[in-house]
């Protein structure tokens, strides 16, 4: 550009002068030349997006069903009652907005000493604070490094996580020195207290408002590397010391524990209509930004957390500043003197161990009456800093729970916002509840939102208010996107993605439904969504199938719901929960086990009567004999028989008190099971040697199956439920009808290691989905053909469209055609001097990439991508009378070579290797035919 403009002046100068005129077209024609080269450029890339992630789960398929929102741009705000247009003004006014939200609250440090004293709390064991305080290793920090997520923006300074990604091995020496001096000195680099905060227009708000604002800091990596080392520490010490009902970010607590102790109160409180409670639910004002700084810091000296993590805390908050990004400007900077930044890996665990003050002073405060049955209590329940409270005899004691929330929000900076707080009421009459409403100036509704469910007074309403309502925006959504043009692996991948989380959310929190009708219906929406509302050409239950086995692995969403009521029984089979199942069962005059194996579900029918009981056990009954045709191992007779007697915590269990000898199972000596289990007395052992006697009759399971596994494990728990129910539900799918044509046409059997070889290895040789969709659709043989057609319709005739003389049969179509075969000999006279060797010309080889090359060489791979694109383009020209020429093949083999390199490059350049495919033989032949 310098060049064009030098020249410009000079021949401004001397306006005749030719051999300048020459010059500055010449550097015209370069500029341009280099523009078309950047845009080409720019056009590889977006082709290569295309290549790697169009149609399969992910960013790419996200950003297509995304319903097209309103730009990010902000051009108006209201402050109060006045609006603001102009950009300076706006910038004013949310730099003003958060630098008072952010600044200190003033609150005396001797009150929040006085408040923290007469709290009780559980003090910090030796070895929390041995490793919460010890060094931080490499490890630690190379362990972080990998936890990066690449795709995340960088923060202030510039430097990506891709960037540590990659020189971790000479960052993390360097690294190790700063976090380490950190813990010793209580001194942080400036940079690390930097942020850029970008604010996020909350859903169904008004976007007006300057207070509906999501502010999400954007920090830098380096010390979001420090922070999560901190974090992981911190929740190891966490998951003890925060009592069980908070459930936020702490691992093996799940939200749907919360709603299933909501729902299981309501039906407690449907049988005891005498007594009146209130489920009130807390909206706490910007919760994570109103933190108090000194609240958090006196605590963790409280508890005597140790010097080194203490020295941490006091680094990080501590002079923090910050710089608002709108309208992609940034304000001046602004001081942050309370709240823990939302993007900061420490920031909920900080929230939560602040707020566990208040739930500890709910639950162990004498006048606060909730709910209590057989010596358990049930105040409340919270997900970070969504709480509800379980107010009991609320006219007398709801104004007393406010006094408690206040006085922990004078100290910690929690301000109730009352216009957004809401009760649901149960067994109160019209006019209490307007007292109550008045009393607290809150409202008092028939149903309350928690945690993105709608609780409502009657379980029985649970199904109009959640999946009837979900599943009508669901509806919508599957209309709006027949638009999108999404191939068959992009709608699964869509149903994938964006429905099934919808849907499993409900399933995890309401296992409510016990009927099969919404399961017909979904299914009904969902094929006609799949199909584009046309005839079905693969089964169900081969679109459901396992990949490994040949399927789509479309989601059965009916299996997605029974795999998570089996998660709920889980409680039941292993009694350990003792405060969810008192409450669960608190009508029950059995064990828990007496429902699952002995029956007892047919004597007592009030089993039955309770809402969510009723459900599950439906699901367990269905599948109960597939899991165990024996006697199961976790079994407890005495559980069964004499819960409510006994009232122990630890029953003896078949596994522990049977064994097997001479081929017969037999049940131990009363001291060997005593030496186990010390209470068991001598009537105990009586009563097990008669339930010993009965189940002897079924035989006993001799070790654990994988039923028993999946019930002790909390790894990827849902899953290998779902993949052992789906493998039941598609057995009869094993040995499908397309492989038993296409052995046919073949004239051999095809074994199941060569299909089970390309379903679980060969398919991942690319990562287009567009490959992986051809190979898909020429296994389950997808294409209508003449014969086909003609058996729909007898109008339509069934000889070939392209040669006109056979019957036009899918193989004959591929393969036995006389422009087929002129098409085929072709590429596999080619594909022979590309690979440099020789090799029979056989349909399963061209057509289903089923070859005795190597496994694993760069040839197989070589082949399979050659078999490929020969595939694709013969496609297109299915319904016409010619086929493609050798040509287009080659073109489309160049373009493939073209974007698996593009992606490896950029995969490696990301931190994600991938094994390189070799195309040295692919290019020097397309070099010599003049392709490249």
């Amino acid at each position: 550009m310098t060049q064009i403009e030098e020249t410009e002046k000079r021949l401004k100068a001397n306006p005749k002068d030719q051999k300048l005129l020459n010059e500055l077209i010449l550097n015209q024609k370069r500029r341009e030349n280099l523009e078309l080269g950047k845009r080409a450029n720019q056009l590889k890339y977006i082709k290569q997006s295309h290549f790697e992630n169009a149609n399969k789960p992910g960013r790419w398929l996200s950003r297509r069903l995304r319903k097209k929102k309103e730009a990010t741009y902000i051009n108006r705000i209201k402050v109060g009652a006045e609006y603001f247009t102009s950009e300076e003004d706006i910038k004013k006014q949310f730099k003003e907005f958060y630098s008072q939200l952010y600044e200190n609250d003033q609150i005396k440090k001797d009150k929040i000493n006085i408040y923290l004293g007469k709290s009780k709390l559980q003090k910090i064991s030796e070895e929390d604070r041995e490793a919460l305080n010890k060094e931080i290793s490499e490890k630690e920090i190379q362990k972080a490094i990998r936890k990066l997520d690449a795709n995340k923006a960088p923060g202030p300074d510039g430097f990506s996580a891709i960037y540590y990604k990659t020189f971790e091995k000479e960052l993390t020496p360097h690294l190790q020195k700063i976090m380490n001096s950190i813990r010793e000195q209580q001194q942080m680099p400036k940079s690390w207290k930097e942020a850029q905060i970008s604010v996020i227009h909350k859903d169904g708000t008004d976007s007006e408002d300057i207070r509906n604002y999501r502010p999400i800091s954007l920090l830098n990596v380096d010390y979001k590397i420090f922070t999560s080392i901190l974090a992981e520490r911190l929740k190891n010490f966490l998951k003890n010391w925060i009592k069980d009902d908070q459930v936020g970010f702490l691992p093996n607590r799940h939200l749907k524990d919360n709603v299933r102790i909501i729902l299981d109160l309501i039906e407690y409180y449907n049988i005891n209509v005498g007594k009146e409670v209130l489920f009130l639910t807390i909206d706490a004002e910007k919760a994570f930004d109103r933190v108090n700084w000194d609240f958090f810091k006196l605590l963790i000296k409280e508890l005597d957390i140790g010097y080194y993590f203490q020295n941490a805390i006091e680094a990080i908050y501590q002079d923090q500043t910050a710089k608002i990004s709108i309208n992609q400007q940034d304000t001046e900077k602004i001081r942050i003197r309370k709240g823990t930044r939302q993007g900061c890996p420490l920031s909920p665990l900080i929230f939560i161990m602040s707020l566990e003050i208040l739930l500890n002073n709910i639950r162990e405060n004498k006048d606060l009456k909730g709910t209590k049955i057989q010596g358990t209590s049930y105040k409340v329940r919270a997900y970070a800093d969504d709480i509800v409270c379980i107010i009991e005899d609320p006219e007398k004691n709801s104004k007393k729970w406010f006094e408690v929330i206040t006085e922990y929000g004078d100290v910690a900076g929690l301000r109730i916002n009352t216009t957004k707080t809401k009760a649901l009421p149960k067994n109160i009459v019209k006019e209490k509840q307007d007292q109550i409403a008045n009393q607290l100036g809150i409202q008092i509704t028939s149903k309350i939102k928690y945690l993105g469910i709608n609780i409502t007074a009657k379980n029985s309403q649970l199904l109009k208010n959640n999946y009837e309502t979900n599943w009508k925006k669901i509806k919508k959504d599957l209309e709006n996107w027949k638009t999108q043009k999404l191939s068959l692996l992009g709608r699964i991948a869509a149903v994938k993605m964006n429905i099934l989380p919808r849907m499993l959310f409900l399933f995890q929190c309401l296992p409510i439904l016990r009927s099969n009708k919404s399961f017909i219906d979904w299914k009904s929406d969902l094929s006609r969504f799949i199909w584009q509302g046309k005839k079905p050409r693969i089964k169900m239950k081969s679109l459901t199938d396992d990949k490994r086995r040949g399927g789509l692995a479309m989601p059965d969403l009916k299996m997605y719901y029974e795999a998570n009521n089996l998660i709920w029984i889980k409680d039941w089979i292993l009694l350990k929960n003792r405060k969810l199942l008192n409450l669960e069962g608190w009508d029950l005059s059995s064990g828990w086990h007496s429902y699952l194996w002995y029956e007892k579900t047919k004597k007592e029918k009030s089993f039955n009567n309770h809402f969510l009981r009723s459900s599950l056990i439906k699901t367990w009954s269905k599948y109960k004999l597939r899991m165990y045709n024996r006697t199961p191992r976790w079994l407890s007779p005495l559980e069964a028989s004499q819960r409510r007697l006994l009232g122990w915590t630890d029953w003896p269990r078949y596994g522990e008190i049977i064994k097997k000898e001479r081929q017969e199972h037999e049940l131990l000596s009363q001291q060997e099971i005593k030496d186990k289990y010390s209470n068991i007395t001598w009537l105990q052992y009586w009563q097990l040697k008669e339930f010993f006697n009965k189940d002897k009759s079924h035989g006993f399971m001799d070790k654990e199956n994988k039923w028993d596994k999946v019930w002790i494990s909390d790894n990827r728990t849902l899953s290998k439920i779902y993949k052992y129910l789906n493998e039941w539900n598609t057995e009869t799918e094993i040995v499908k009808n397309c492989m038993t044509k296409w052995a046919k046409n073949i004239g051999r059997s095809i074994l199941m290691a060569e299909w089970e070889d390309c379903w679980n290895r060969k398919i991942k040789f690319t990562y287009a989905y567009s490959m992986k969709e051809n190979w898909w659709k020429m296994f389950y043989r997808w294409h209508f053909t003449p014969n086909k057609l003609g058996s729909i319709n007898k109008n339509n005739s069934t000889k070939c469209w392209k040669c006109g003389e056979t019957e036009g049969t899918y193989h004959h179509m591929w393969w036995t055609c006389r422009i087929a075969k002129e098409f085929w000999i072709k590429i596999h006279e080619y594909t022979q001097k590309i690979l440099g060797k020789k090799l029979p010309k056989l349909p399963e080889i061209f057509l289903l990439n089923i070859s005795r090359i190597q496994a694993g060489s760069n040839d197989e791979k070589i082949l399979t991508f050659l078999s490929t694109a020969a595939r694709i383009v013969f496609a297109r020209y299915w319904r016409q009378s010619k086929g493609p020429t050798i040509e287009e093949w080659l073109i489309k083999v160049a373009e493939i070579k073209n974007m698996d390199r593009l992606t490896y490059l950029l995969a490696k350049q990301q931190g994600r290797p991938r094994k390189e495919t070799d195309w040295n033989k692919v290019e020097s032949f397309l070099n010599r035919k003049k392709i490249l």
